[in-house]
């Protein structure tokens, strides 16, 4: 058997310090955590909802506060804080606004939570190591400032309107012909709200910041003194003696003179923009003033053109002036407010005064161009046995185609010259045809007159260009003549007219011979060479007249009977004119005429 020995092994401590020095350490080390780990937890625990010490708002600490105490306490601090005063300067004016005025306000709320936060992270160690460096190091808070820029804006438009002064445009005085002077022109000032802004913020975070000098713009004016220089020289120029306005002629002049001083209350002084964008002052004479002179001149100047009065001498042949003819004239106001015009501009001191010239139709300085050398052709109708008033009347028509010329050309109208037929124009009361039947009325016999002128265009060659027939055959024009070349006319509408188509001028001459009861119309003119080829009458349609009329008249005595109308019978009558020259056919008419039945007439007087 075997027995086995156990050797007991003895263990043995190294020998030294350095395995008990990190035990010792490890202890302490882990004793001391244990301890600040519930100091935190304890200092935690103090300040569980109160801010911790260390910690303050714009230089007043919040350690030990509730929430509720720091945003009191903020709010108060808050107040001082945005009543920062900013000093805006403009020139030597200066106003003061403080930082709340100028849209500053402290995020209370805001600014009472971060530093309330402050050491509640969450993390311990993170949170112990900040208590424990607020003990040594406490920590300010800025209050969170809010700016708006609204105000701030508000405010500098409304310096505007005691900062902000437009420019003064140059300008020309005119207070007499001797006092003309320019007033120069002043620069603006306008405040540049968009550039002074950044200026008034960078302020309101400088607490030493010096006053803000605004940023301001001058302005310039629209109108210089050099703008003005031109107006006032002109004016100088137009003032320095009188105005003068003239008009003459061969035969004519005349002249009008406006003093410097009546010049100078009618200069207007206009704004005008020339073609490079520049505006400049100008001066211009007053429309309205200027008219009330022209009116004076143009009653000076103007007149109406006559036509020569011409009188054919049978016994000699030869064409008489009754009186000379004179040319129209008439001021041209267009033309004369435009050199007026042209006057101020240049600094004319006379003005020539532009007039319009209309020349006589029938000049009498030169009478062998009118080419009225002898007769061309004549009529002649009777009236014996008229009334006064138609014999009147025939005078007085015929009278007012004595002497009348038709140039080359023109048409010839018997209504333009005989005018109204009332008895403002001194006609009197006649037998005239009205309706179906004779009764009295004014100008009674003028029809005589166009009848006995028609006849003179017909049988003279000239071209009709209008002749109306009466509604009934008339006894007076039959006398010597044939039917159907009668020419009635009714003032306006109804006219007689012929052309002068010949190359000369025709004269017309009248004479009335009441006694012996004649009317005679004479065209005179330059020989023609015409033909004239008038036929037969060719009547059809005809229908006899009714039986005579009687009617009581109070004007003529009891028991006088006076036939006042000659029955006729009713019927178409057709006259043809050929006028020729030469083998050439100038005109072939056809002068057609319908005239109605017309029975007699007898007055029976009643009179006692």
């Amino acid at each position: 058997m075997i027995n086995h020995i156990t050797r007991a092994t003895k263990l043995s401590v190294p020998k030294g310090p350095n395995l008990w020095i990190p035990l010792i350490l490890f202890v302490l080390a882990a004793s001391l955590l244990v301890v600040m780990l519930f100091a935190t937890l304890g200092y935690q625990i103090l300040y569980l909802d109160r801010g911790y010490p260390g910690v303050s708002v714009a230089g007043a600490g919040i350690g030990g506060m509730t929430r509720a105490e720091i945003v009191t306490s903020v709010a108060r601090q808050a107040s001082e804080y945005i009543n920062h005063p900013v000093t805006i300067k403009i020139g030597t004016e200066s106003w003061t606004f403080t930082g709340q005025e100028l849209g500053m306000r402290v995020d209370v709320i805001a600014t009472a939570n971060q530093a309330y936060e402050i050491g509640r992270t969450g993390s311990l160690i993170g949170d112990m190591y900040t208590h424990l460096f607020l003990f040594f190091s406490p920590l300010d808070i800025e209050p969170i400032i809010i700016y708006e820029r609204g105000p701030t804006e508000e405010l500098l438009h409304g310096l505007t309107a005691t900062v902000n002064y437009p420019p003064q445009d140059a300008q020309l005085a005119i207070r007499s012909a001797t006092d003309v002077s320019i007033i120069p022109a002043q620069r603006g000032r306008r405040l540049h709200v968009a550039a002074t802004r950044p200026l008034i913020e960078a302020a309101l975070s400088d607490e030493a910041a010096q006053p803000v000098t605004a940023f301001t713009q001058e302005v310039i004016p629209a109108i210089t003194d050099a703008d003005v220089e031109e107006a006032f020289n002109q004016a100088k120029t137009l003032l320095s003696a009188p105005l003068t306005f003239r008009y003459t002629t061969d035969t004519d002049s005349a002249e009008w003179q406006l003093e410097p001083d009546t010049v100078a209350q009618m200069i207007n002084i206009v704004k005008k923009m020339e073609p490079d964008g520049q505006a400049r002052l100008a001066i211009e004479l007053d429309r309205a003033q200027l008219a009330n002179y022209f009116e004076e001149f143009a009653r000076v100047i103007n007149q109406e053109a006559a036509d020569a009065q011409l009188r054919f001498d049978d016994d000699s042949g030869q064409l008489m002036v009754l009186q000379p003819s004179r040319d129209g004239r008439r001021l041209d106001l267009d033309r004369t407010y435009q050199v007026a015009a042209e006057a101020v501009k240049y600094g004319a001191k006379i003005i020539e005064l532009p007039v319009l010239l209309t020349p006589a139709v029938v000049p009498s300085n030169d009478l062998a161009r009118l080419g009225i050398r002898e007769l061309i052709s004549e009529s002649t109708s009777y009236f014996k046995g008229s009334s006064r008033g138609r014999i009147r009347n025939i005078a007085l028509a015929a009278s007012r185609f004595d002497g009348v010329v038709v140039p080359p050309g023109e048409t010839f109208s018997f209504n333009e010259h005989l005018g109204p037929v009332t008895a403002a124009t001194g006609f009197d009361e006649s037998l005239i045809i009205y309706g179906d039947r004779t009764t009295v009325g004014i100008g009674g016999g003028v029809c005589q007159v166009s009848t006995t002128a028609f006849r003179a265009a017909f049988f003279g060659g000239y071209e009709l260009v209008e002749r109306w027939a009466h509604g009934y055959r008339v006894s007076w024009y039959e006398i010597n003549s044939v039917t159907g070349l009668d020419a009635t006319i009714y003032e306006p509408d109804i006219d007689l007219r012929f052309r002068n188509d010949t190359d000369h001028y025709l004269l017309i001459q009248t004479e009335t011979d009441e006694d012996e009861g004649t009317l005679t119309f004479k065209f005179y003119g330059s020989p023609t060479g015409r033909e004239v080829l008038v036929s037969d009458p060719v009547e059809s349609n005809i229908v006899k007249y009714d039986r005579p009329v009687y009617e009581e008249t109070a004007d003529l005595p009891k028991g006088i009977i006076k036939q006042v109308d000659w029955a006729k019978n009713g019927l178409d009558v057709s006259v043809t004119r050929v006028v020729k020259q030469g083998e050439t056919i100038l005109h072939n008419d056809e002068i057609v005429s319908h005239y109605r039945p017309w029975r007699a007439v007898y007055q029976v007087g009643t009179a006692e």
